[in-house]
């Protein structure tokens, strides 16, 4: 699949032929780029491990450059998209088996126009069309730790770590893949191989200045999910005292009772009260009497 970069990105079901001045850009699988011969001058290591693509980059070579994306799946952090890109002097190529590229290139092709088509404003709008979703789904994440916060507060904790742990991982990963981003966008910029017209360059920093604020935003989430992790500390601090204060008050009540049980359970023979036929009555009342000035004391220390 080619498009060609003029007003629109035109689709085109064979290679362009013509005007060798509008650049191209190719969709391919890894098997057709392997079966075509082209990598014959291309870094062969980048094909080789495609299926453990594992970040996002962007490399100079001598008259070409060459790439890959990482992207995680906002469904599911553990997934990951996979595609090489690679940038030669009539256009770039892309190689991705999942079919994201091809379903990016078909809405720029109705969404996107240029004044002036280049093969920058191309780039800079396919890598916009990357993160387009993420400050919405930036603010999906916020409102869940609001929530997980909010169920703090109320008490309900159950299982907490876990999704706080879930939570974290997806923010650690955002971040990596946002400071990759920002890596590729700054190699870009630098144009080393003077593959771009220098005054598009300002297009790759519009780019790189808006993926490190959406860094900025994750870091200030990371720090965010840290404070939550605090106040679920704080809570389970507060059930343990509160656990550990219902113990000592009960104690503190019962303490005189059981040494009054354990006086009388000696059963001395000269004790008269045991053979007093008020004495049972007796020891009753003593011991609600110190019960009821047990609780009074700890209700007046602000215990209960």
């Amino acid at each position: 699949m080619y498009y060609m970069i003029k007003e629109r990105l035109v689709p085109l079901e064979d290679k362009p032929q013509g005007d060798l001045t509008v650049k191209t850009v190719q969709i391919v699988t890894l098997k057709e780029w392997q079966t075509s011969g082209a990598t014959s001058s291309v870094h062969a290591e980048s094909f080789k491990s495609y299926a453990n693509i594992h970040l996002c980059k962007l490399e100079n070579y001598a008259d070409y450059m060459l790439g890959t994306f990482c992207i995680p799946s906002k469904q599911n952090s553990k997934q990951k998209k996979r595609f090489i890109y690679y940038i030669h002097k009539d256009g770039i190529v892309f190689v991705d088996d999942s079919d994201l590229v091809k379903a990016l290139l078909e809405k720029m092709s109705h969404t996107r126009t240029w004044d002036t088509p280049t093969l920058e404003t191309f780039f800079s709008n396919f890598l916009e069309l990357l993160i387009d979703k993420d400050l919405l789904y930036l603010e999906e994440l916020e409102n869940r730790i609001a929530k997980m916060e909010s169920t703090i507060l109320n008490g309900e904790i159950t299982h907490f770590n876990h999704t706080l742990m879930d939570f974290r991982k997806e923010l650690l990963t955002l971040h990596y893949y946002y400071s990759q981003l920002v890596e590729v966008g700054e190699v870009l910029g630098e144009n080393e191989n003077d593959f771009f017209n220098e005054h598009n360059l300002r297009l790759f920093d519009f780019f790189t200045r808006r993926v490190s604020r959406l860094q900025s935003n994750v870091q200030m989430l990371r720090e965010y999910a840290l404070q939550v992790r605090e106040e679920y500390q704080s809570q389970i601090d507060i059930k343990q005292n509160n656990t550990m204060r219902i113990l000592t008050v009960v104690t503190t009540i019962f303490l005189p009772l059981t040494l009054i049980a354990g006086w009388y359970g000696m059963n001395f023979t000269y004790m008269p009260e045991l053979r007093w036929k008020y004495g049972y009555p007796l020891v009753i009342a003593i011991s609600l009497a110190i019960i009821c000035l047990s609780i009074w004391i700890c209700k007046k220390k602000k215990f209960l």
